[in-house]
């Protein structure tokens, strides 16, 4: 009796041992922790600045023709105006229809009409310019992805005052839909599989773009109509 009254004493005193060597172990807030330390780590995730894949893709030279061309097709728009500018170039290089460098899109014949008719001027800008310092302010931040599309895609634009005094008070057909108004510009979404659209242009710009292009032929569309392949810009 008196052993068997011990092992009972003891198998107690194993039982109870067990219990505070849990509860020194912590099972049940080890648990807790885990539940807690997944929130944490999905919190950080969500919190983390995301890397930006633009500033990565693009070298000085991208960055210099997209100021130059902020500088001179929005030199007097706001900011907003500016980054527009900015993805309008970033969009098309997306896309890929005008080129596959910054460069070549900028350059492509019959597009930016200041690299078409101010080309010497806008490579003969200075870097203290106060035209260069605020689009490269703008550029920046687009490229570091610290500005947001204000176009959410758009390949065209133009200054609808400026184009309508060209043509007798009408639009060319690809900005017949509902543009984005963004200071003095219209910005528009076309479809990138279409094929390449023509508006009425002087014969001097087209003429400029075939010397800029070293085109021996014609641009697309007929010269005697004054008519070249649709601009990125207008105005």
């Amino acid at each position: 009796m008196r052993i068997g009254r011990v092992l009972f004493a003891f198998l107690l005193f194993l039982m109870s041992g067990q219990a505070a060597t849990h509860a020194a172990l912590g099972i049940a807030p080890r648990c807790l922790a885990e539940k807690s330390s997944e929130d944490e780590v999905k919190f950080a995730d969500a919190g983390a600045p995301t890397l930006s894949l633009q500033s990565a893709a693009f070298d000085a030279e991208d960055r210099d023709y997209i100021i130059r061309t902020i500088a001179f097709e929005a030199a007097e728009e706001p900011d907003e105006g500016k980054a527009a500018v900015a993805y309008v170039i970033l969009n098309r290089q997306r896309v890929g229809r005008w080129g596959h460098t910054v460069k070549e899109v900028v350059t492509h014949p019959g597009q930016f009409e200041p690299w078409m008719t101010k080309r010497s001027e806008m490579e003969g800008l200075p870097q203290e310019d106060r035209r260069y310092q605020d689009a490269a302010r703008v550029a920046d931040a687009v490229l570091a992805g610290d500005t947001p599309d204000p176009t959410a895609g758009a390949t065209h634009f133009l200054n609808p005052t400026v184009v309508r005094e060209r043509r007798g008070g009408t639009l060319p057909d690809w900005a017949s839909g509902e543009g984005q108004p963004i200071g003095n510009h219209l910005f528009y979404i076309l479809d990138e599989r279409g094929p390449d659209l023509e508006i009425a242009l002087p014969a001097s710009v087209v003429e400029d773009a075939q010397r800029l292009a070293g085109r021996n032929g014609e641009v697309p569309g007929s010269k005697e109509q004054g008519k070249c392949e649709a601009l990125a810009s207008l105005g």
